[in-house]
């Protein structure tokens, strides 16, 4: 149940009719205004100006008739993890007498201002007094205050695997670099060799570099295919991206890519720096 000037002080856009207005009381007709999701499910491939709902209050056999004047956006009333859901809204000058008992007889009063919203507690208890002294006044709290306390479980969520994916890429760092570094030490003779024989140093630098570019080649495709299977479990902690977005996977993938590259630099350059006399001497 809102009152007129609701949709406009919460920014919630009109997508087709109109809004509440003062003379939507308990003496006019019946109306209500619901979101997109309610239209598309209700009337699919129609403008439900006009349709009627029949809820929340008359018998089964003598129903109460509400009038679509409009349709709104959707809002992630429950959270923005969650689905949005059908919603209806009425004018609260019309709400049916059970419906104070649906919210606790309480309502929420949004005050939108340029200034500093916090600096408005005061102004707001006493406005409310100056209509009735005996209301008490209470979960005062920004916009900004209510979403951060919503998402408060989520962003922990994603700080926690943001955590982990940090650790699993110096832990992917790590194993390359010592991959690669054991693997240069296993052919320090074949480098001499090479060199020996006439192998620029930038070229068995280019070799080493090649094999873990190889080996990260496949990490990361089979790191991807595992990703587009697993994150489906995650579908719901994303929030303006999907568990399939192309971009997604190309950004990690190419920093992936990076970080091997990295990683292989340091054996690289102590394999281009070998001398093929002191190597050939050690074997």
């Amino acid at each position: 149940m809102v009152s007129p000037g609701y949709f406009q002080t919460m920014r919630i856009a009109v997508k087709n009719g109109r809004a509440f207005t003062p003379q939507d009381d308990a003496n006019a007709t019946r109306v209500m205004i619901i979101n997109e999701t309610l239209a598309r499910r209700a009337w699919p491939g129609e403008s439900p100006i006009g349709k009627r709902i029949a809820c929340c209050e008359g018998a089964p056999q003598n129903p109460n008739w509400k009038e679509v004047v409009g349709v709104v956006g959707d809002v992630h009333s429950a959270g923005l993890g969650e689905q949005v859901e059908p919603q209806f809204y009425l004018p609260v000058a019309q709400a049916p007498v059970r419906s104070w008992d649906w919210i606790e007889r309480s309502m929420s009063i949004v005050v939108r201002t340029a200034s500093d919203p916090a600096g408005l507690t005061r102004g707001v208890r006493q406005a409310v007094w100056n209509v009735d002294p005996a209301t008490p006044v209470f979960d005062i709290q920004t916009l900004d205050q209510l979403l951060v306390r919503s998402t408060a479980s989520t962003r922990f969520n994603m700080m926690l695997l943001s955590l982990l994916g940090i650790v699993g890429l110096l832990l992917a760092a790590v194993g390359v670099y010592g991959v690669i570094a054991y693997s240069v030490s296993q052919r320090t003779r074949e480098i001499g060799v090479r060199m020996a024989l006439g192998a620029a140093p930038e070229r068995v630098a280019t070799l080493v570099l090649r094999q873990g570019a190889t080996l990260a080649a496949l990490g990361i495709g089979l790191g991807i295919a595992l990703a587009m299977f697993m994150t489906r479990a995650l579908s719901g902690l994303l929030f303006g991206v999907t568990s399939s977005d192309p971009r997604t996977y190309l950004g990690v993938g190419l920093l992936l890519g990076i970080v091997a590259l990295l990683a292989s630099y340091l054996p690289a350059r102590r394999a281009a720096r070998v001398d093929p006399i002191i190597a050939l001497r050690s074997e």
